[in-house]
């Protein structure tokens, strides 16, 4: 399968092209600057950009699949965020445009439904005091998912550590949401489970929460 990465260079980006890599898959990462391609090896690099909509048509070409990790920095209280929608948005029309159908974009618990099911502190600290703005994004941006015709799985971690793996046997997968009890989930197993779910399509147009 050839798997393009949105996000590749970020902490979660590189643990799926990791996975991907090990699973072998053949991955491209977009990438904005040339000099982060010391990052990746035996990984094709795609110079681009998410609000060039020309860059991701042409990275798109001949892909099979995308998985989406794009980030945004803190926003604080008061900034809006269009990066992740935008962004979004024209990675839909250049996946339409390629005739690339497999989406699974990664967002965050907090996001659209999902909002008020963190943590107590996470909740009425941590997303309302610094992430409100990237939160009030990434709602949008599962609305242009959710709307695009693909055949897309939301993805919703929970907060995200750098702590080694535990294993898919030890993630839980909510898409039921009162009630449940959600703590934290290492990146490494957020990119075993989108890869896993790329094999599967098990939450084929869902929006699982993932957690420990």
């Amino acid at each position: 399968m050839k798997l393009l990465v949105i996000g590749a260079t970020g902490p979660a980006g590189l643990e799926i092209c990791r996975h991907a890599l090990k699973k072998g898959y053949a991955v491209t990462a977009l990438i904005r600057n040339i000099a982060k391609a010391v990052h990746f090896q035996r990984v094709e690099i795609a110079i681009g950009n998410v609000l060039d909509l020309a860059s991701l048509k042409k990275a798109l070409a001949h892909q099979d699949a995308v998985i989406c990790s794009l980030g945004s920095a803190a926003s604080g209280p008061f900034k809006k965020v269009f990066l992740l929608s935008e962004g979004t948005r024209n990675l839909v029309n250049a996946m339409q445009d390629q005739g690339v159908k497999r989406l699974i974009c990664i967002t965050g618990v907090g996001a659209g439904e999902s909002k008020g099911h963190g943590p107590w502190y996470y909740n009425r600290l941590i997303q309302p005091l610094m992430l409100r703005g990237v939160y009030e994004d990434k709602t949008r941006q599962e609305e242009v998912v959710r709307h695009s015709g693909l055949f897309w799985t939301l993805v919703r971690p929970a907060l995200l550590t750098n702590k080694p793996a535990k294993g898919l046997s030890a993630v839980r997968t909510l898409t039921e949401l009162p009630g449940s009890r959600i703590s934290t989930i290492s990146r490494a197993d957020v990119a075993a489970f989108c890869l896993q779910e790329l094999a599967d399509g098990h939450y084929l147009n869902q929006a699982p929460v993932i957690t420990y």
